[in-house]
This record gives C-alpha cells, sequence and structure tokens, in this order.
C-alpha cells in the first residue's frame, strides 16, 4: 500500500535507538522533517541523514503524498513547490529540495563528510552528483513518469501523475528510459578504466545515494535497469548490493518498513 499507518508501533529497540541519535542533534534546531518515506528523494535525505548519524523519526511527520496532501493549502503556504521531503526549521525557515535539505544538513554536522571534506572532493562530488541527476536520474523519473500517462500503463501508477504534472508526454517515455539506461552504460565504461567502489571514488558521496535510491525505487515501477540490463551491467549491479548492505540504508529500509507495514 502507498498509505502509510499512522496507528503503526515500532520495536522498543528501534524506539531506543532512535531517541538516543535524536538526543545527539538537538542542535541542529529542526521544528518538522515533512516526509512520505517510501518515496525516493525522502530516502535520500533519510539515508544521508543516518549516515551522518542524524535519526529524523522524532520530528518526522508522514504526508499523504498518494492523497496530496503535500499539495494542499497549509502545506503550500510554507513549501509552495509543493514536493517532499522539506525542512521547517525552529526559526521558520522551511529548507526543501533534497540535495539543498542533504548540503545544509553537511555544513551544519560536517563530519563525517559526504559530500567532501575538503574543496576538492566537495567539487568531484558534486560534479559527479550533476553528471548522475542530468543524465540518469531525471531521465528516469521523467521516463516513468510519461509512462504512467501512455497506453502501456495499465497497473496502480496509470495516470499517477496526472494532477502533478501539467505537461505528461507519454510518448517520449521509451526515450527517456533509454537516455537514462545511456549514462548507466557511460559509467560502466568509466569504471573499466578508473574502478572504485563509489561513483565518485573510493569514499561514498551523496551522488551514490541518489543513485540506488533510483535504481531500487523504479526498478519495480517502470524502469527495471538490474532485471533487463543487470547481466551486462557488471558495476551498477555491484554497486547496488554495496549500498544495500549498508547499515543506514538497511535502517531507511526498515523504517520504512514499520511505518509502512
Amino acid at each position: 500500500s502507498w498509505r502509510h499507518n499512522r496507528g503503526s508501533s515500532v520495536s522498543l529497540e528501534t524506539a531506543f535507538r532512535w531517541n538516543l541519535d535524536c538526543d545527539a542533534m538537538t542542535d541542529l534546531k529542526i521544528k518538522t522533517y515533512y516526509t512520505f518515506a517510501k518515496f525516493p528523494n525522502p530516502m535520500i535525505v533519510e539515508i544521508f541523514a543516518r549516515e551522518k548519524g542524524i535519526d529524523l523519526f522524532a520530528i518526522e511527520k508522514q504526508v499523504d503524498a498518494p492523497g496530496l496532501e503535500n499539495r494542499n493549502a497549509e502545506h503550500l503556504a510554507r513549501n509552495p513547490a509543493g514536493q517532499l521531503p522539506y525542512l521547517e526549521l525552529e526559526d521558520g525557515t522551511v529548507i526543501a529540495e533534497t540535495i539543498s535539505i542533504c548540503e545544509w544538513l553537511e555544513e551544519v554536522k560536517p563530519e563525517p563528510a559526504f559530500i567532501g571534506s575538503t574543496p576538492e572532493k566537495r567539487a568531484v562530488a558534486r560534479m559527479w552528483q550533476r553528471r548522475m541527476e542530468e543524465h540518469f536520474v531525471y531521465p528516469t523519473f521523467y521516463s516513468v513518469r510519461f509512462w504512467t500517462a501512455s497506453d502501456e500503463c495499465t497497473g496502480p501508477l496509470k495516470n499517477f501523475f496526472a494532477q502533478r504534472n501539467k505537461i505528461l508526454i507519454p510518448g517520449a517515455w521509451k526515450e527517456m528510459q533509454a537516455w537514462a539506461l545511456s549514462r548507466l552504460e557511460w559509467l560502466e565504461e568509466v569504471k573499466k578504466g578508473s574502478p572504485s567502489d563509489y561513483i565518485a571514488g573510493d569514499e561514498m558521496t551523496v551522488v551514490d545515494i541518489q543513485v540506488y535510491t533510483t535504481l531500487v525505487f523504479f526498478e519495480d515501477l517502470g524502469a527495471p535497469f538490474m532485471a533487463q540490463h543487470g547481466e551486462r551491467l557488471k558495476w551498477t549491479k555491484a554497486f547496488v548490493a554495496r549500498m544495500a548492505a549498508r547499515p543506514a540504508v538497511k535502517a531507511c529500509h526498515e523504517h520504512i518498513k514499520e511505518v509502512f507495514g
């Protein structure tokens, strides 16, 4: 189900862990974290925060994105773009846009660094983030959005974005997906000449989280890159397994199960 279970409970062990983490993050001055944990952009922020030792559970508010709650007057007054997730700070400042939230978390809690601990590392991480966002993440998102408006989509996602996007181009979804695939193929070639465990090098950065969440979220929702191309996307397949094994990623998936059942 897309809906979250507001009445669901969590284990005492999990709650205790969350409380400890939240005690450690009180200096961040976050009033509320508005999210829909199942969706890919909220997953990026949650994994990034967990990697930094920040658990947003105690201040999170699950918003009914499938029911368009995030587009109601109350939310639009705070965040006119209407997207999730976003932060509301104690002083009233609102921070939206996934990468901007991650940048802010990095600024207020620099260590451990996942955008970079030096100017050079930050530049390289941002370079790779732009390379993958523009040519893989965005084309994947739009391929799925366009697919939901096409005749090929007949499942529960049919016309899901009709009330969310004014312009949908159903005839372009295959080309958008081919564009995204071409970036993964390009990445495979890059890694043959310059092998590393992560996209920007030997250290995990925000781009790894963004690409991982895009791959796993859309795998069963119209963009099955691993199912269809995994045998030849060998580096990407191994990368997904590496990311899935990280404790922060496992904790994110556990959180989603506990919230949504």
